[in-house]
C-alpha cells in the first residue's frame, strides 16, 4: 500500500474520493467506447453522456465541500458528492456494470458454460466473453468501485471543523 504524506496531492479525503470516482467514470467511458467500436453498438456511448455531467457535479461538490469545511454549504456539498458518487459510479457502474455485467457473466460463462451465461445474459444486449480487453476493463470497474465507495464513505467520518 502506498503511504501518502500530508503534502501529497492525494492526501485529502476529498481528493482520494474524487480521484477514485473520476477514474471509475473515465474507465467506464473508455470501456463503453471500446465496446461500441468493437461490437458496432453505438448505443453503448450513452454512458459518456451520463459520466461527464456526473464528473462535473462530483468535482464541484467535492471542491465546495472541502473549501467550505464544516459550514452548512460544505456539509450539503459533501453529502451531495457522497450521494452522487455512491449512486452513479459505485452502484450503477461498479456494482451493476462491473459486478453483474462482467464479473458474474464471466463466472457464469467460464464456470457453468455457454448455456448458463446465455440464460442470465441474453443477446443482443450482452455479449459472451470474446474480447479480453473489453472484459478486463469491465471487470476492473468492480474493485475500483469498492475502493471508491470506501474512500467516499470516509468523507462522512471526518470531524467537522
Amino acid at each position: 500500500m502506498v503511504e501518502l504524506s500530508a503534502t501529497s496531492p492525494l492526501s485529502s479525503p476529498f481528493r482520494k474520493a474524487g480521484a477514485c470516482a473520476l477514474l471509475l467514470l473515465a474507465l467506464t467511458s473508455l470501456h463503453h467506447a471500446y465496446g461500441a467500436y468493437i461490437y458496432q453498438t453505438p448505443w453503448r456511448l450513452h454512458i459518456v453522456h451520463l459520466a461527464v455531467p456526473a464528473a462535473i457535479i462530483i468535482t464541484v461538490a467535492l471542491y465546495v465541500g472541502r473549501s467550505k469545511g464544516g459550514t452548512m454549504a460544505g456539509r450539503v456539498a459533501t453529502w451531495l458528492a457522497v450521494l452522487v458518487v455512491l449512486a452513479f459510479p459505485v452502484a450503477m457502474i461498479g456494482i451493476y456494470e462491473g459486478g453483474w455485467n462482467h464479473v458474474i457473466k464471466n463466472i457464469a460463462y467460464f464456470g457453468f458454460g455457454t448455456d448458463a451465461a446465455r440464460f442470465l445474459f441474453p443477446e443482443p444486449v450482452y455479449r459472451l466473453p470474446d474480447d479480453f480487453l473489453f472484459e478486463l476493463t469491465g471487470i476492473a470497474q468492480f474493485p475500483l468501485a469498492i475502493v471508491t465507495a470506501l474512500n467516499t464513505i470516509n468523507l462522512l467520518r471526518r470531524p467537522t471543523r
